[in-house]
């Protein structure tokens, strides 16, 4: 029975990965290249695909289209993407529009069925699912083989409904850790999920996939949080997330390793690549859809207008408390810098920033959590699951630890509670097993004790919000769950508590700000904190993403978006990650080129030159596809050249992109005006951090002033890309801070006349220069 059971688990791992091959081996449409429409379209906002699609300006099929492109080229790079909805995704389309945009599913959808409601409030808008979600026609595996043909008699659950009839186009699920009970995202049916900022690494769980493709230019998406599923994958790439109380968001129509669990209850909910969208998404469905006509856990609370506009920009001045610990493993220095970062610029903007003390001893918090979400004693996630099929480490270790013999358990217990002196790791150890009715009943009577005491304190503080580190560490290592996985109680606790928490990008990990003191000593450290630190380094992670978390009290979604948006404006600047998300998310793409021309073969090593500002805090998530600001002060441009000559051996290749002669020139032009006019011709020139060279200066720089190098091919290749924000930063920054919007708003405005296009849209020049050296 075992052999019989392990092999129909490889037939069917086989099947689906095959299957997967094939559809999106037949989808000739998807394939190649993002068009310069492309990239149009993955950079407005979806408020306006959506009056686009709804005014008739632009097909939905065609915004289906470049995003079904974009998920494909991501899942190239990270196997984010499990079942492909695409081609019953352009028939639901099709449907819609047959019936003139008066598709609606009206809840009855059968099997896969269900037209889009083209005139609903995310009209055409393409959203991924995480494959828990339950689509007709469609296998939801969770990761499981076990699970492998459940979907074809069934129809769209409710959550789908709501979604076609709000207008939104379902069209990808994505990856996942089997069991759900991981900060990472793999699985034997599937494969392992990829980190797009650094190989090697996670990109987050259970909702990893939905990260990876977020980071990767995707728009938005949904996923589950019991533990901090929506909230750590964020934080691991560097996109957003709200985890919604329970009743907010629908839930119905989803499968899961876990049924019948309610001791922490999980919830579903967005997440985004920008702030504006996830909380654009948000509005529409609690403001407009009604989602409790869906689903009977909804409660009937519409979006509270009121509340966003009070929390929001120009509303209330805000207390906000900042959980610098939670007392279990404290933040890595690159965590504790995020940290630091929102709580200055909130300050600077007028909050009272107030230290979190006297709270709810937090320890606690984890291990009443730990005990009410496995008080099955992992069995009901591990009954799903065949012999010989792969499990996620930490899961695998919860497994063992609740299998283990009660007297065995006391005994090691004791060994780390009084030998090692480890109170932390033996208080969670000591009653990891299966719970009785009698004990589940008097763990759950603790829970609202707790809660209980932490409204207490919450009012007695009279916080608004508290902003907290979403994780200890940044992404970890794939299998470093095995050690990492009691590391969870910055966002644990509050789906204990149920409270709303949302996560936004802040800064990347910097090798030379982020590293531990020489002090710090690992082995002194609780075992959580020490499984968490284990795989805390700082040059390896240089780049990862690294966010913060915002947290209300029960059902406060407006409220923690509406700070989340001042949060982010208040870091201006500061927040490069948002910078790059909101206006240059199709960079990493750009790279796909790059490795063309570099043609690695099967034994080379790939050099990859980490290039960017060389102010300490803008480090952009890719690297030799842009070297535009490097190239000033004019002495950089050699040291650039030179420093990466001396590292590769002769005869090796380098490939790269910059910004060509000719490039932005419209910007460049506004820019200048509206800047000189303020501050004078000669300052606004000497603020301009912008160097273009054009082909003979590449090779008279490389082969004549720095040497070595012979430039074997060159092209100039325009695009169309407005980057107002992020490329005039330079110049923005002289301009007195009262007169800088004004300023933004002029540029904007003189290139909206300038560069409109007849059929609607800004056209914007924006030049690469492409070039292969090899060392000689």
């Amino acid at each position: 029975m075992f052999l019989l059971d392990y092999l129909q688990h490889r037939r069917d791992c086989r099947l689906k990965q095959s299957e997967r091959a094939a559809r999106i081996s037949s989808l000739t449409a998807y394939h190649g290249p993002l068009t310069q429409a492309d990239k149009d379209t993955l950079t407005q906002p979806i408020e306006s695909l959506v009056a686009a699609v709804q005014a008739g300006t632009t097909s939905p099929l065609s915004v289906l289209r470049t995003y079904g492109k974009l998920a494909l080229h991501a899942h190239a790079r990270t196997n984010c993407l499990t079942e492909i909805l695409l081609p019953s995704a352009e028939d639901w389309l099709l449907a819609s529009t047959n019936s003139n945009g008066n598709g609606n599913s009206n809840s009855n959808s059968s099997s896969g069925g269900g037209e889009i409601n083209l005139k609903g409030p995310l009209a055409g808008i393409p959203v991924s699912l995480k494959d828990t979600v339950i689509v007709g026609g469609y296998d939801t595996t969770v990761g499981y083989s076990s699970f492998v043909g459940n979907g074809q008699a069934r129809r769209d659950g409710p959550m789908v409904r709501m979604l076609k009839d709000a207008g939104a186009v379902p069209y990808v699920k994505t990856n996942l850790p089997i069991t759900l009970l991981s900060f990472e995202s793999a699985n034997d049916l599937w494969g392992r999920c990829e980190n797009p900022h650094k190989a090697g690494y996670s990109p987050g769980g259970s909702t990893g996939g939905e990260s990876a493709l977020l980071a990767m230019g995707g728009r938005i998406g949904i996923g589950s949080d019991v533990a901090g599923s929506v909230r750590v994958p964020a934080h691991f790439a560097g996109c957003y997330a709200i985890r919604c109380s329970t009743g907010r968001w629908p839930k119905a129509g989803i499968a899961t390793s876990m049924p019948g669990q309610e001791g922490v209850p999980s919830v579903y909910s967005p997440m985004a690549r920008t702030l504006g969208d996830l909380t654009y998404f948000t509005r529409a469905v609690l403001g407009e859809m009604r989602p409790w006509t869906y689903d009977y856990t909804v409660h009937p609370l519409p979006w509270r207008g009121e509340v966003e506009k009070e929390f929001g920009d120009g509303g209330r001045k805000l207390r906000v408390g900042v959980l610098r610990t939670d007392g279990v493993v404290a933040p890595s220095p690159a965590c504790e810098r995020a940290l630091g970062m929102a709580a200055e610029a909130l300050r600077k903007q007028g909050c009272e920033i107030v230290e979190v003390e006297g709270a709810p001893d937090m320890y606690e918090g984890l291990r009443l959590a730990s005990l009410l979400l496995n008080a099955d004693g992992c069995q009901m996630f591990e009954s799903f699951r065949r012999p010989g099929e792969w499990n996620d480490s930490g899961a695998s270790q919860l497994r063992r630890l609740a299998g283990m013999w009660t007297p065995f358990r006391y005994l090691y217990y004791l060994w780390v509670r009084y030998v090692q002196g480890d109170h932390i790791w033996a208080g969670l150890v000591r009653h990891w097993r299966a719970q009785s009715a009698f004990e589940n009943w008097k763990l759950v009577s603790q829970r609202e004790a707790y809660r209980a005491r932490w409204f207490e304190w919450w009012n007695d503080q009279e916080l608004d919000v508290m902003i907290t580190p979403p994780n200890a560490t940044p992404a970890v290592p794939h299998d470093g769950m095995r050690d990492a996985v009691s590391s969870c109680g910055y966002t644990f606790l509050f789906n204990l508590l149920d409270y709303t928490a949302g996560v936004l990008p802040i800064t990347h990990v910097d090798k030379a700000l982020d590293k531990l003191p020489a002090s710090f000593n690992v082995k002194k450290l609780n075992r959580v904190a020490r499984g968490a630190y284990k795989h805390y380094d700082a040059e390896r992670m240089h780049g990862l993403p690294v966010g913060v978390q915002v947290v209300g009290r029960r059902l406060e979604e407006e409220k923690v978006l509406a700070v989340m948006k001042r949060l982010e404006d208040a870091l201006g600047d500061d927040n490069t990650i948002q910078a790059y998300q909101n206006s240059a998310s199709f960079v990493p793409k750009l790279a796909t080129k790059v490795m063309q021309w570099l043609d690695p073969q099967k034994d080379d090593v790939i050099l990859d030159v980490g290039c960017g500002d060389p102010r300490p805090r803008l480090r952009p998530p890719f690297s030799n596809a842009a070297l535009h600001w490097i190239l000033r002060p004019p002495q950089t441009r050699e040291a650039v050249f030179g420093g990466v000559r001396d590292a590769l051996v002769p005869g090796a290749t380098f490939v790269f992109e910059m910004g060509g002669l000719g490039n932005v020139s419209e910007i460049r032009a506004a820019l200048l005006s509206a800047v000189g006019r303020r501050v004078g011709l000669a300052r606004a020139q000497e603020a301009d951090p912008w160097f273009f060279p054009d082909e003979e200066w590449v090779k008279g720089v490389m082969e004549k002033e720095v040497g070595g190098w012979r430039v074997e091919r060159v092209e100039r290749e325009w695009g169309v890309e407005g980057w107002v924000r992020l490329m005039g930063a330079r110049w923005f920054e002289v301009v007195p801070e009262g007169e800088r919007e004004a300023c933004i708003r002029e540029v904007v405005d003189d290139l909206e006349v300038v560069c409109r296009q007849p059929g609607g849209g800004f056209m914007l020049s924006y030049v690469r220069l492409r070039v292969v050296a090899r060392k000689i």
